[in-house]
């Protein structure tokens, strides 16, 4: 029996305006959502980030930002937890819904049994998809995710999958993204992704067009100066070697008919 999505949407103290515009696209879209205090990283003691920092990930050490929005993520999928619901749809408080969203958001009836996490954005990257959807809501189809499609502004989590989640999470060293929706994170390789096309949202820089940048006053992200770190010889062998073996899965899977690689659009 379909129930009532659970939605939920970070925000910080410090950003009033966002969850104004949130009040917003979500009333004009007919939906409602419960709003999770998100924790402001630049807030954080020296303390209180080293007993969740695991150390210095691909991208350089995490900055408060990133820690914020990381834990700001966990407050959500606890919140799915006592809410009791199966599902949950999490956002961050810089989307914009798409046409028709409250067919996705309204309820869960269409979500397969087996999904653990359902992407609901993009970025306009070109992915890998099964060839063969597992469902459809409104004009959307929805297909099995298969290469990294990061950001993680906008997606649905099953409930058995939010106890996971917080569980491998409660020190981490990459940026939530990353966590998710990256090939080389273990999340990844054994938690079941869809990926709805057309997305249902995007993050408001990417759907007006205006480039990347976030707005430093309030992003709970905030890593736009950072580069890549030079990895230990061994762990940069193994990343190659687990990318380069998943690319020619996809590739061979993609002359075989059973996969796909398209950019997944914004509607």
């Amino acid at each position: 029996m379909p129930k009532k999505m659970q939605i939920f949407v970070m925000n910080l103290d410090r950003a009033p305006e966002r969850l104004e515009e949130m009040c917003h696209r979500f009333s004009q879209a007919g939906l409602s959502f419960e709003r999770v205090p998100a924790v402001d990283g630049n807030a954080l003691t020296p303390e209180e980030i080293d007993r969740v920092l695991a150390g210095v990930g691909r991208w350089g050490r995490l900055t408060p930002g990133e820690i914020g929005c990381f834990l700001s993520h966990r407050r959500c999928w606890s919140a799915l937890l006592e809410s009791g619901e199966r599902f949950g749809a999490i956002f961050e408080d810089d989307i914009v819904l798409g046409r028709n969203s409250a067919a996705v958001l309204a309820e869960d009836g269409w979500l397969p049994d087996d999904a653990e996490i359902v992407k609901l954005e993009t970025t306009s990257s070109r992915v890998y998809l099964d060839r063969s959807g597992a469902g459809m809501v409104d004009d959307r189809q929805l297909y099995r995710l298969r290469s990294s499609h990061y950001c993680a502004a906008g997606y649905i989590v099953s409930r058995d999958c939010a106890t996971r989640l917080l569980a491998a999470s409660e020190t981490f060293h990459e940026a939530l993204d990353d966590f998710l929706f990256s090939v080389l994170s273990p999340v990844f390789q054994n938690t079941r992704i869809y990926q709805l096309t057309p997305a249902v949202c995007a993050q408001k820089w990417h759907a007006s067009g205006g480039g990347n940048a976030q707005d430093p006053n309030t992003s709970i992200e905030g890593r736009e100066s950072k580069q890549r770190c030079t990895l230990p010889l061994v762990e940069r062998l193994r990343e190659v070697c687990v990318k380069e073996g998943m690319s020619a899965q996809n590739k061979l899977l993609v002359l075989w008919g059973r996969r796909q690689r398209l950019p997944v659009e914004f509607r």
